[in-house]
Protein backbone atom coordinates (compact mmCIF):
# COMPACT_ATOMS: atom_id res chain seq x y z
CA UNK A 1 0.00 0.00 0.00
CA UNK A 2 1.36 3.30 -0.82
CA UNK A 3 1.01 6.08 1.89
CA UNK A 4 0.32 9.60 1.14
CA UNK A 5 2.75 12.19 2.01
CA UNK A 6 0.04 13.53 4.41
CA UNK A 7 -0.23 9.98 5.88
CA UNK A 8 3.20 9.42 5.86
CA UNK A 9 3.92 13.01 8.01
CA UNK A 10 1.70 12.10 10.41
CA UNK A 11 2.95 8.54 11.11
CA UNK A 12 6.74 10.39 11.54
CA UNK A 13 4.69 12.71 14.05
CA UNK A 14 3.70 10.10 15.83
CA UNK A 15 6.57 8.26 15.89
CA UNK A 16 8.85 11.04 17.10
CA UNK A 17 6.21 11.97 19.79
CA UNK A 18 6.24 8.17 21.12
CA UNK A 19 10.20 8.67 21.10
CA UNK A 20 10.19 12.02 22.90
CA UNK A 21 7.77 10.54 25.38
CA UNK A 22 9.67 7.14 26.04
CA UNK A 23 12.42 9.62 26.54
CA UNK A 24 10.53 12.00 28.96
CA UNK A 25 9.56 8.89 30.51
CA UNK A 26 12.69 7.59 31.12
CA UNK A 27 14.03 10.88 32.46
CA UNK A 28 11.26 11.64 34.89
CA UNK A 29 12.14 7.73 35.87
CA UNK A 30 15.99 7.78 36.48
CA UNK A 31 15.35 10.93 38.56
CA UNK A 32 12.44 9.63 40.28
CA UNK A 33 14.59 6.77 41.78
CA UNK A 34 17.21 8.86 42.52
CA UNK A 35 15.15 11.19 44.40
CA UNK A 36 13.97 7.47 46.51
CA UNK A 37 17.66 6.63 46.75
CA UNK A 38 18.16 10.11 49.12
CA UNK A 39 14.83 9.81 50.76
CA UNK A 40 16.23 6.15 52.04
CA UNK A 41 19.29 7.72 53.16
CA UNK A 42 17.53 10.44 55.05
CA UNK A 43 14.87 8.18 56.78
CA UNK A 44 18.26 6.41 58.21
CA UNK A 45 21.61 8.27 59.20
CA UNK A 46 21.64 11.56 56.96
CA UNK A 47 20.06 14.77 57.95
CA UNK A 48 20.03 16.64 54.58
CA UNK A 49 20.87 15.10 50.92
CA UNK A 50 21.24 17.74 47.77
CA UNK A 51 22.15 16.34 44.31
CA UNK A 52 22.84 18.42 41.48
CA UNK A 53 22.76 16.98 37.55
CA UNK A 54 23.16 18.18 34.21
CA UNK A 55 23.97 16.14 31.35
CA UNK A 56 22.58 16.16 27.59
CA UNK A 57 20.18 13.72 28.22
CA UNK A 58 19.18 14.19 31.21
CA UNK A 59 19.07 18.19 31.47
CA UNK A 60 19.65 20.09 34.31
CA UNK A 61 18.02 18.91 37.93
CA UNK A 62 18.27 19.56 41.41
CA UNK A 63 17.13 17.36 43.89
CA UNK A 64 17.02 17.98 47.32
CA UNK A 65 15.71 15.40 50.78
CA UNK A 66 16.18 15.84 54.28
CA UNK A 67 16.36 18.95 56.64
CA UNK A 68 18.80 22.11 56.51
CA UNK A 69 17.65 21.91 60.01
CA UNK A 70 16.92 19.18 61.63
CA UNK A 71 16.19 20.98 65.13
CA UNK A 72 13.49 22.53 63.23
CA UNK A 73 12.33 20.77 60.70
CA UNK A 74 12.99 22.71 58.32
CA UNK A 75 13.32 21.13 54.87
CA UNK A 76 16.30 21.37 52.48
CA UNK A 77 16.11 23.55 49.43
CA UNK A 78 17.83 23.79 46.35
CA UNK A 79 19.64 26.89 46.74
CA UNK A 80 20.72 26.60 50.51
CA UNK A 81 24.48 26.83 51.44
CA UNK A 82 26.98 24.53 52.38
CA UNK A 83 30.40 24.06 53.44
CA UNK A 84 32.72 22.31 51.09
CA UNK A 85 35.30 21.09 52.97
CA UNK A 86 38.28 20.13 50.60
CA UNK A 87 36.91 20.84 47.44
CA UNK A 88 37.92 24.27 48.75
CA UNK A 89 41.23 22.69 47.45
CA UNK A 90 40.18 23.29 43.79
CA UNK A 91 39.44 27.01 44.21
CA UNK A 92 42.71 28.06 45.50
CA UNK A 93 44.36 25.71 43.15
CA UNK A 94 42.47 28.10 40.29
CA UNK A 95 43.70 31.19 42.19
CA UNK A 96 47.06 30.02 42.19
CA UNK A 97 47.50 28.99 38.45
CA UNK A 98 45.90 32.24 37.49
CA UNK A 99 48.71 34.20 39.16
CA UNK A 100 50.92 31.57 37.14
CA UNK A 101 48.98 33.18 33.96
CA UNK A 102 49.53 36.58 35.05
CA UNK A 103 53.34 35.87 35.45
CA UNK A 104 53.55 36.48 39.13
CA UNK A 105 54.27 33.02 40.31
CA UNK A 106 56.08 30.20 38.22
CA UNK A 107 54.89 26.32 39.20
CA UNK A 108 58.58 25.10 39.14
CA UNK A 109 59.35 27.63 41.59
CA UNK A 110 61.35 26.69 44.45
CA UNK A 111 58.50 27.33 47.39
CA UNK A 112 61.35 28.57 49.44
CA UNK A 113 61.14 31.97 47.19
CA UNK A 114 58.24 33.22 48.79
CA UNK A 115 58.10 31.35 52.54
CA UNK A 116 59.97 32.23 55.36
CA UNK A 117 63.33 30.14 55.98
CA UNK A 118 61.17 28.84 59.43
CA UNK A 119 59.33 26.41 57.07
CA UNK A 120 61.76 25.31 55.15
CA UNK A 121 63.85 24.40 57.79
CA UNK A 122 60.93 22.83 59.48
CA UNK A 123 60.31 19.94 56.73
CA UNK A 124 62.90 17.47 55.99
CA UNK A 125 62.34 17.68 51.87
CA UNK A 126 60.90 21.44 52.09
CA UNK A 127 64.28 23.10 50.16
CA UNK A 128 63.18 21.15 46.92
CA UNK A 129 60.05 21.42 47.31
CA UNK A 130 58.22 23.63 44.29
CA UNK A 131 54.52 25.05 43.64
CA UNK A 132 54.02 21.67 41.51
CA UNK A 133 54.67 19.59 44.37
CA UNK A 134 51.98 21.29 46.49
CA UNK A 135 49.74 21.52 44.19
CA UNK A 136 49.75 18.26 43.21
CA UNK A 137 50.15 16.65 46.77
CA UNK A 138 53.76 15.52 45.53
CA UNK A 139 55.80 17.43 48.30
CA UNK A 140 56.12 14.65 50.75
CA UNK A 141 55.13 17.21 53.09
CA UNK A 142 53.08 15.93 56.58
CA UNK A 143 49.33 16.37 56.55
CA UNK A 144 49.30 19.03 60.13
CA UNK A 145 45.30 18.52 60.24
CA UNK A 146 45.42 14.39 60.67
CA UNK A 147 47.40 14.69 63.44
CA UNK A 148 46.09 12.56 66.27
CA UNK A 149 46.85 15.40 69.27
CA UNK A 150 45.49 18.08 66.89
CA UNK A 151 42.38 15.90 66.43
CA UNK A 152 42.22 14.58 69.60
CA UNK A 153 42.33 18.62 71.17
CA UNK A 154 39.36 19.52 68.45
CA UNK A 155 37.08 16.85 69.13
CA UNK A 156 36.99 16.72 72.78
CA UNK A 157 36.84 21.11 72.76
CA UNK A 158 40.20 21.60 74.06
CA UNK A 159 41.12 23.85 71.23
CA UNK A 160 39.84 26.92 70.49
CA UNK A 161 40.98 27.96 66.33
CA UNK A 162 40.74 31.51 67.27
CA UNK A 163 43.89 31.33 69.68
CA UNK A 164 45.70 29.38 66.68
CA UNK A 165 47.46 30.71 64.36
CA UNK A 166 48.55 28.98 61.03
CA UNK A 167 52.16 28.77 61.69
CA UNK A 168 51.74 28.19 64.93
CA UNK A 169 49.30 25.03 63.55
CA UNK A 170 52.72 23.98 61.44
CA UNK A 171 55.22 24.63 64.15
CA UNK A 172 53.11 22.16 67.18
CA UNK A 173 51.57 19.37 64.44
CA UNK A 174 54.06 19.20 61.43
CA UNK A 175 57.00 20.34 61.60
CA UNK A 176 59.92 17.53 61.73
CA UNK A 177 57.25 14.57 61.43
CA UNK A 178 57.91 12.13 58.40
CA UNK A 179 55.53 9.32 59.60
CA UNK A 180 52.72 8.53 57.32
CA UNK A 181 54.60 10.70 54.15
CA UNK A 182 56.30 9.72 50.91
CA UNK A 183 59.45 10.70 49.00
CA UNK A 184 59.50 14.40 46.92
CA UNK A 185 57.80 13.42 44.03
CA UNK A 186 55.55 10.62 45.75
CA UNK A 187 51.30 11.57 45.60
CA UNK A 188 50.52 11.48 49.37
CA UNK A 189 47.08 14.07 50.09
CA UNK A 190 48.43 16.53 52.39
CA UNK A 191 46.49 19.37 54.13
CA UNK A 192 49.63 21.28 54.15
CA UNK A 193 50.55 21.56 50.92
CA UNK A 194 47.68 24.42 50.26
CA UNK A 195 47.89 25.93 53.34
CA UNK A 196 51.46 26.69 52.11
CA UNK A 197 49.70 28.13 48.71
CA UNK A 198 47.50 30.47 50.89
CA UNK A 199 50.74 31.50 52.14
CA UNK A 200 52.98 31.99 49.06
CA UNK A 201 49.53 33.59 47.92
CA UNK A 202 49.85 36.16 50.97
CA UNK A 203 53.48 36.88 49.65
CA UNK A 204 52.58 38.09 46.29
CA UNK A 205 49.16 39.62 46.02
CA UNK A 206 49.56 42.91 48.16
CA UNK A 207 46.03 42.48 49.39
CA UNK A 208 46.40 38.98 50.75
CA UNK A 209 45.05 35.66 49.13
CA UNK A 210 41.53 36.03 50.81
CA UNK A 211 40.69 39.43 49.11
CA UNK A 212 42.20 38.13 45.90
CA UNK A 213 39.72 35.25 46.53
CA UNK A 214 36.88 37.08 46.98
CA UNK A 215 37.66 39.79 44.37
CA UNK A 216 39.45 38.30 41.44
CA UNK A 217 37.52 34.75 41.15
CA UNK A 218 33.96 34.54 43.57
CA UNK A 219 33.08 38.05 41.81
CA UNK A 220 34.39 38.33 38.46
CA UNK A 221 32.90 35.10 37.55
CA UNK A 222 30.10 36.19 39.17
CA UNK A 223 29.49 33.31 42.00
CA UNK A 224 27.42 35.56 44.11
CA UNK A 225 26.35 32.42 46.76
CA UNK A 226 29.68 31.44 47.23
CA UNK A 227 32.05 32.66 49.84
CA UNK A 228 35.94 32.50 51.11
CA UNK A 229 36.43 32.21 55.40
CA UNK A 230 33.14 34.19 55.52
CA UNK A 231 29.99 32.64 57.07
CA UNK A 232 27.10 33.46 54.45
CA UNK A 233 24.47 35.90 55.84
CA UNK A 234 21.34 33.75 55.43
CA UNK A 235 21.08 30.01 53.96
CA UNK A 236 23.65 28.00 55.11
CA UNK A 237 22.74 24.89 56.66
CA UNK A 238 22.75 23.59 59.41
CA UNK A 239 25.92 20.93 59.80
CA UNK A 240 25.88 17.78 61.85
CA UNK A 241 27.64 14.50 62.86
CA UNK A 242 28.81 11.86 65.40
CA UNK A 243 32.08 12.39 66.40
CA UNK A 244 31.35 10.28 69.24
CA UNK A 245 30.97 7.54 67.07
CA UNK A 246 27.75 6.27 69.08
CA UNK A 247 25.07 6.59 66.15
CA UNK A 248 23.13 9.71 67.40
CA UNK A 249 23.61 12.62 65.31
CA UNK A 250 24.68 16.03 66.63
CA UNK A 251 24.75 19.24 65.72
CA UNK A 252 28.06 20.51 64.38
CA UNK A 253 27.93 24.07 63.15
CA UNK A 254 29.68 25.71 65.06
CA UNK A 255 32.35 23.58 64.70
CA UNK A 256 31.79 23.55 61.02
CA UNK A 257 31.63 26.58 61.22
CA UNK A 258 35.21 27.21 63.16
CA UNK A 259 36.80 25.24 60.88
CA UNK A 260 35.52 26.57 57.81
CA UNK A 261 36.79 30.22 58.66
CA UNK A 262 39.79 29.21 59.98
CA UNK A 263 41.61 27.10 57.61
CA UNK A 264 43.52 28.85 54.78
CA UNK A 265 43.59 27.36 51.52
CA UNK A 266 42.87 23.43 52.51
CA UNK A 267 39.20 24.57 53.30
CA UNK A 268 37.30 28.23 53.34
CA UNK A 269 34.55 27.43 50.46
CA UNK A 270 30.88 28.36 50.93
CA UNK A 271 28.76 27.87 48.04
CA UNK A 272 25.03 26.51 46.63
CA UNK A 273 25.23 22.95 45.18
CA UNK A 274 24.13 24.44 41.57
CA UNK A 275 27.05 27.78 42.05
CA UNK A 276 30.02 24.87 42.99
CA UNK A 277 28.10 22.67 39.69
CA UNK A 278 28.58 25.63 37.31
CA UNK A 279 32.28 26.61 38.52
CA UNK A 280 33.71 23.10 38.02
CA UNK A 281 31.78 22.48 34.51
CA UNK A 282 33.28 26.36 33.18
CA UNK A 283 36.77 25.46 34.92
CA UNK A 284 36.81 22.07 33.06
CA UNK A 285 35.14 23.62 29.80
CA UNK A 286 38.12 26.28 29.50
CA UNK A 287 35.98 29.25 30.46
CA UNK A 288 38.20 29.98 33.61
CA UNK A 289 41.65 29.12 32.73
CA UNK A 290 43.41 28.89 29.70
CA UNK A 291 44.26 25.75 27.65
CA UNK A 292 47.52 25.62 28.04
CA UNK A 293 47.14 25.63 31.89
CA UNK A 294 43.98 23.17 31.82
CA UNK A 295 46.39 21.08 30.27
CA UNK A 296 49.09 21.23 33.38
CA UNK A 297 45.86 21.05 35.76
CA UNK A 298 44.52 17.64 34.58
CA UNK A 299 48.22 16.06 34.05
CA UNK A 300 47.61 13.30 36.39
CA UNK A 301 50.29 11.78 39.02
CA UNK A 302 49.59 8.61 37.17
CA UNK A 303 47.98 8.78 33.71
CA UNK A 304 47.28 4.96 33.94
CA UNK A 305 45.53 5.17 36.85
CA UNK A 306 45.13 8.60 37.47
CA UNK A 307 44.40 9.87 41.26
CA UNK A 308 45.78 13.85 41.32
CA UNK A 309 46.20 16.66 39.23
CA UNK A 310 46.71 20.36 40.28
CA UNK A 311 44.05 20.80 42.54
CA UNK A 312 41.90 18.63 40.84
CA UNK A 313 41.36 14.57 41.29
CA UNK A 314 40.40 12.00 39.00
CA UNK A 315 39.14 7.97 38.61
CA UNK A 316 39.31 5.53 35.13
CA UNK A 317 36.47 3.01 36.22
CA UNK A 318 33.29 1.09 35.05
CA UNK A 319 30.76 2.54 34.33
CA UNK A 320 31.86 5.98 33.56
CA UNK A 321 35.31 5.98 32.19
CA UNK A 322 36.63 8.96 33.77
CA UNK A 323 35.41 11.22 36.24
CA UNK A 324 37.33 15.03 37.41
CA UNK A 325 36.56 16.60 40.49
CA UNK A 326 37.26 16.97 43.96
CA UNK A 327 35.11 15.52 47.52
CA UNK A 328 35.55 16.92 50.74
CA UNK A 329 35.14 15.38 54.22
CA UNK A 330 34.36 16.82 57.06
CA UNK A 331 33.47 16.39 60.70
CA UNK A 332 29.71 18.52 59.69
CA UNK A 333 30.00 17.96 55.87
CA UNK A 334 30.56 15.69 53.09
CA UNK A 335 30.34 16.63 49.50
CA UNK A 336 31.13 15.09 46.29
CA UNK A 337 31.86 17.20 42.66
CA UNK A 338 32.30 15.11 39.36
CA UNK A 339 32.47 16.27 35.51
CA UNK A 340 32.18 12.93 33.73
CA UNK A 341 33.49 14.11 30.17
CA UNK A 342 32.82 11.32 27.80
CA UNK A 343 28.54 12.14 28.90
CA UNK A 344 29.36 15.66 29.65
CA UNK A 345 27.85 15.25 32.80
CA UNK A 346 27.95 16.84 36.32
CA UNK A 347 26.94 15.09 39.09
CA UNK A 348 27.34 16.53 42.76
CA UNK A 349 26.03 14.97 45.98
CA UNK A 350 26.11 17.67 49.60
CA UNK A 351 25.00 16.08 52.08
CA UNK A 352 24.94 18.15 55.63
CA UNK A 353 26.27 14.76 57.80
CA UNK A 354 29.71 14.27 57.75
CA UNK A 355 31.48 11.31 57.87
CA UNK A 356 34.69 12.00 59.42
CA UNK A 357 34.72 10.82 62.94
CA UNK A 358 31.79 9.22 62.86
CA UNK A 359 29.84 6.03 63.24
CA UNK A 360 30.62 3.46 60.43
CA UNK A 361 26.83 3.37 60.06
CA UNK A 362 26.73 6.78 58.27
CA UNK A 363 29.48 5.74 55.69
CA UNK A 364 27.92 3.13 54.65
CA UNK A 365 24.34 5.23 54.19
CA UNK A 366 26.05 8.14 52.21
CA UNK A 367 28.25 5.46 49.88
CA UNK A 368 25.18 3.09 49.33
CA UNK A 369 23.27 5.92 48.33
CA UNK A 370 25.86 7.38 46.09
CA UNK A 371 26.94 3.84 44.31
CA UNK A 372 22.99 3.56 43.42
CA UNK A 373 22.64 6.80 42.02
CA UNK A 374 26.05 6.40 40.06
CA UNK A 375 24.49 3.09 38.64
CA UNK A 376 21.29 4.77 37.29
CA UNK A 377 22.69 7.31 35.63
CA UNK A 378 25.65 5.51 33.80
CA UNK A 379 24.40 1.53 33.61
CA UNK A 380 20.52 1.49 33.06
Amino acid sequence: MKLSKHTFGTSLLVFSLIIISACAQTKSGKLARIQSYMDAATSNNLVGVSVYIKSPKLGQWIGTSGYSNLEKRIPLKENDIFGLASIGKTYIAVAVLKLVEDGKLNLDDKIQKYLPQEIIDGFPTAKDVTIRHLLGHTSGLYNYNRNPELNELYLSGNLKLDTLSHINALRRYAYGITEHTKPLGEYKYSSTNYLLLSMIMDSVVPKGHEAYMREDLIAKFNMEDTYYKQTPPERLVEHYGDIDENNITENLSKETIETTNWYSGDDGIYATIGQASIFMEKLLKNKILDEKTMKEMTTWNDEKDPDYGLGLSADKSFPYKLSIGHSGRGIGITTDLYYFPKQEMTVAVFCNSGLRSASKDYAKTYYKMRKKIIKKLFLF
